[in-house]
Formats: C-alpha cells, structure tokens, sequence
C-alpha cells in the first residue's frame, strides 16, 4: 500500500515585538521526510491562511497531499488559520491540533480588529478530544481524522510532518530546535 502524504505547519518567531514569524510546512510520505515549504507570515496579521493556500497551490505537492495538519490554529501570535477556507479552496481536508486547550478569545480581543479574528475562530467550532490532542477538523469526519492521526504519528501524540515543521521552525527562530 502507498503511504498517504501528509503536510503540516508550524510557526517560529522569538517574540511578539517581531514584525514577521518563519511558517514552515513539511511534507511526509507515511513517516518519511519528502520535502519542505517556507514563507513568513506578519505577527498579528491576518495572512497565515493565504500563505498556506498559496505554498500549496504553487508546489509540487498539492496533488499528493491527503491531509493538512497545522499545529494550532493560531500562528504568529494571533494570525488564525481559516481551516475552513483552506479547505475550500485546496478541497483538502484540514485538521488543527493543540495539546492544551487554550481559550485564544481574549488574545483574539487583545490584538485588535477582535470582530475578525473571532468570526474565524467561530467558524472553526469547537475542538473535539481526540487522543489526548484538542481537534478543529474541516472536510473530513472524525473518523478520517483518527485515521490521519494513527496513519502520521510514530510516538507520542503529534503527527511526523507537524514535529518536523515545528522542529526547523524553532530552528529558524532560536538558531535551535525546540521539543515540539
């Protein structure tokens, strides 16, 4: 059987003070490194969910990618994912995971232009408790994303293609990786 090809992204940036953060996308053939993406995204900004949808859209990947993870559903401080703009514009399902369950609203309230950033986050739902993990999950059924999740994942919670991308993102930022 071939291995599903999973993408994931994680964000690196050093502080809030920073006007720009490092996303980084690794793509991974079962558990195997195929390859990377890379952009920077503004701090605070509202363009995390173009740069997704536009790496994808110009890489050599997008026909081969099964499911994209992305490691929160915030980055760069308060720049929220749209996972459900993502996944209609790619037709590809999106899962967000966390491993806390964090109430991002206030941050949200915080950053400014509060209306927006909650009309995505309330797009996104609730997160479902899957695995120990907090689930956000758009084209897909819950069932698919257990099956994601067991198919990517080698030990511990988190699947390969998110580690990774938060390992070379940590990189980018710190001049080292982080335990993802």
């Amino acid at each position: 059987m071939k291995a599903w090809r999973f993408i994931g992204f994680d964000d690196g940036f050093t502080s809030l003070s920073c006007k720009k953060a490092h996303l980084v996308g690794c793509v991974t053939a079962g558990w195997n490194v195929e390859g990377f993406l890379y952009t920077k995204i503004d701090v605070d900004g509202f363009d995390v969910t173009e740069k997704i949808v536009n790496l994808l859209i110009n890489s050599k990947f997008i026909k081969q990618i099964k499911c994209i993870f992305l490691y929160g559903i915030t980055f760069g401080g308060m720049n929220v994912a749209d996972i459900v703009e993502i996944n209609e514009r790619l037709n590809i399902p999106v899962v967000s995971i966390s491993k806390k369950l964090g109430d991002v609203t206030v941050p949200a309230l915080k950053a400014g232009n509060a209306d927006k950033r909650l009309k995505i986050l309330k797009k996104a739902g609730n997160p479902t408790k899957l695995f120990d993990l907090n689930v956000h999950f758009c084209g897909c059924s819950i069932e698919e994303v257990e099956k994601y999740l067991v198919a990517s994942t080698i030990k511990g919670k988190i699947p390969e293609c998110l580690r990774i991308a938060h390992l070379v993102a940590s990189a980018l930022a710190y001049g080292e990786s982080k335990k993802a």
